[in-house]
Protein backbone atom coordinates (compact mmCIF):
# COMPACT_ATOMS: atom_id res chain seq x y z
CA UNK A 1 0.00 0.00 0.00
CA UNK A 2 1.33 3.42 -0.87
CA UNK A 3 0.39 7.09 -0.88
CA UNK A 4 0.92 9.53 -3.73
CA UNK A 5 2.32 12.81 -2.51
CA UNK A 6 1.78 16.23 -4.08
CA UNK A 7 5.32 16.14 -5.52
CA UNK A 8 4.66 13.13 -7.75
CA UNK A 9 6.42 10.65 -5.49
CA UNK A 10 5.02 7.52 -3.98
CA UNK A 11 5.60 6.98 -0.31
CA UNK A 12 5.24 3.39 0.76
CA UNK A 13 4.15 2.31 4.20
CA UNK A 14 7.81 1.89 5.12
CA UNK A 15 8.39 5.61 4.46
CA UNK A 16 10.62 5.20 1.39
CA UNK A 17 10.01 7.42 -1.62
CA UNK A 18 9.95 6.28 -5.21
CA UNK A 19 9.40 8.39 -8.31
CA UNK A 20 6.54 7.34 -10.56
CA UNK A 21 5.44 8.57 -13.93
CA UNK A 22 2.91 11.36 -13.72
CA UNK A 23 1.25 9.75 -16.75
CA UNK A 24 0.38 6.74 -14.61
CA UNK A 25 -1.20 8.98 -11.99
CA UNK A 26 -3.08 10.93 -14.65
CA UNK A 27 -4.41 7.75 -16.25
CA UNK A 28 -5.51 6.48 -12.85
CA UNK A 29 -7.36 9.73 -12.19
CA UNK A 30 -8.93 9.60 -15.65
CA UNK A 31 -10.12 6.04 -15.04
CA UNK A 32 -11.62 7.03 -11.71
CA UNK A 33 -13.38 10.11 -13.11
CA UNK A 34 -14.84 8.20 -16.05
CA UNK A 35 -15.88 5.41 -13.71
CA UNK A 36 -17.62 7.88 -11.41
CA UNK A 37 -19.34 9.47 -14.41
CA UNK A 38 -20.62 6.08 -15.55
CA UNK A 39 -21.75 5.25 -12.04
CA UNK A 40 -23.60 8.55 -11.68
CA UNK A 41 -25.40 8.15 -15.00
CA UNK A 42 -26.21 4.53 -14.14
CA UNK A 43 -27.71 5.50 -10.78
CA UNK A 44 -29.70 8.34 -12.35
CA UNK A 45 -31.04 6.08 -15.09
CA UNK A 46 -31.93 3.39 -12.55
CA UNK A 47 -33.89 5.89 -10.46
CA UNK A 48 -35.71 7.17 -13.56
CA UNK A 49 -36.52 3.58 -14.56
CA UNK A 50 -37.80 2.92 -11.04
CA UNK A 51 -39.95 6.06 -11.31
CA UNK A 52 -41.32 4.75 -14.62
CA UNK A 53 -42.20 1.34 -13.17
CA UNK A 54 -43.80 2.83 -10.06
CA UNK A 55 -46.06 4.95 -12.27
CA UNK A 56 -46.72 1.98 -14.54
CA UNK A 57 -47.81 -0.18 -11.62
CA UNK A 58 -49.98 2.56 -10.17
CA UNK A 59 -47.99 3.02 -6.99
CA UNK A 60 -49.55 5.13 -4.25
CA UNK A 61 -48.07 8.62 -4.70
CA UNK A 62 -48.60 9.33 -0.97
CA UNK A 63 -46.20 6.52 -0.03
CA UNK A 64 -42.89 7.76 1.40
CA UNK A 65 -40.76 5.68 -0.97
CA UNK A 66 -42.72 6.82 -4.03
CA UNK A 67 -42.44 10.44 -2.85
CA UNK A 68 -38.69 10.04 -2.40
CA UNK A 69 -38.24 8.63 -5.90
CA UNK A 70 -40.46 11.35 -7.37
CA UNK A 71 -38.63 14.15 -5.56
CA UNK A 72 -35.21 12.87 -6.65
CA UNK A 73 -36.13 12.29 -10.29
CA UNK A 74 -38.46 15.25 -10.91
CA UNK A 75 -35.65 17.80 -11.50
CA UNK A 76 -34.14 15.51 -14.12
CA UNK A 77 -37.48 14.74 -15.78
CA UNK A 78 -39.00 18.23 -15.77
CA UNK A 79 -37.58 19.17 -19.18
CA UNK A 80 -39.05 16.03 -20.74
CA UNK A 81 -42.58 16.36 -19.31
CA UNK A 82 -45.09 17.22 -22.00
CA UNK A 83 -42.78 16.04 -24.76
CA UNK A 84 -45.01 13.06 -25.47
CA UNK A 85 -48.59 12.54 -24.42
CA UNK A 86 -48.96 10.52 -21.22
CA UNK A 87 -51.32 7.59 -21.66
CA UNK A 88 -53.47 6.21 -18.84
CA UNK A 89 -55.49 3.05 -18.74
CA UNK A 90 -57.42 2.01 -15.59
CA UNK A 91 -54.95 3.74 -13.26
CA UNK A 92 -51.87 2.58 -15.16
CA UNK A 93 -49.78 5.51 -16.36
CA UNK A 94 -47.47 5.20 -19.35
CA UNK A 95 -44.92 8.02 -19.11
CA UNK A 96 -42.83 7.45 -22.18
CA UNK A 97 -40.86 10.62 -21.57
CA UNK A 98 -39.12 8.73 -18.75
CA UNK A 99 -37.71 6.32 -21.31
CA UNK A 100 -36.64 9.19 -23.56
CA UNK A 101 -34.86 10.78 -20.57
CA UNK A 102 -32.97 7.53 -19.94
CA UNK A 103 -31.77 7.47 -23.55
CA UNK A 104 -30.77 11.15 -23.48
CA UNK A 105 -28.89 10.88 -20.18
CA UNK A 106 -27.14 7.73 -21.38
CA UNK A 107 -25.99 9.55 -24.51
CA UNK A 108 -24.82 12.55 -22.46
CA UNK A 109 -22.86 10.25 -20.14
CA UNK A 110 -21.29 8.45 -23.09
CA UNK A 111 -20.30 11.76 -24.72
CA UNK A 112 -18.75 13.06 -21.46
CA UNK A 113 -16.71 9.88 -21.00
CA UNK A 114 -15.53 9.97 -24.62
CA UNK A 115 -14.56 13.65 -24.36
CA UNK A 116 -12.60 12.98 -21.18
CA UNK A 117 -10.77 10.12 -22.86
CA UNK A 118 -10.03 12.18 -25.98
CA UNK A 119 -8.75 15.12 -23.97
CA UNK A 120 -6.78 13.35 -21.25
CA UNK A 121 -5.97 9.78 -22.26
CA UNK A 122 -2.34 9.00 -22.96
CA UNK A 123 -1.66 8.36 -26.63
CA UNK A 124 -0.54 4.80 -27.33
CA UNK A 125 2.20 4.21 -29.81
Amino acid sequence: MSQITDTGHVRSITGQYATIESETVNQEILNRVTGLTRLGIGVLNSLILLHYFLKLMGANSANQFARLINSVTDPFLSMFKGLIQTLTYHGIVFEFYDLIAIVVYSMIGWVVVQLLRIMFARATT
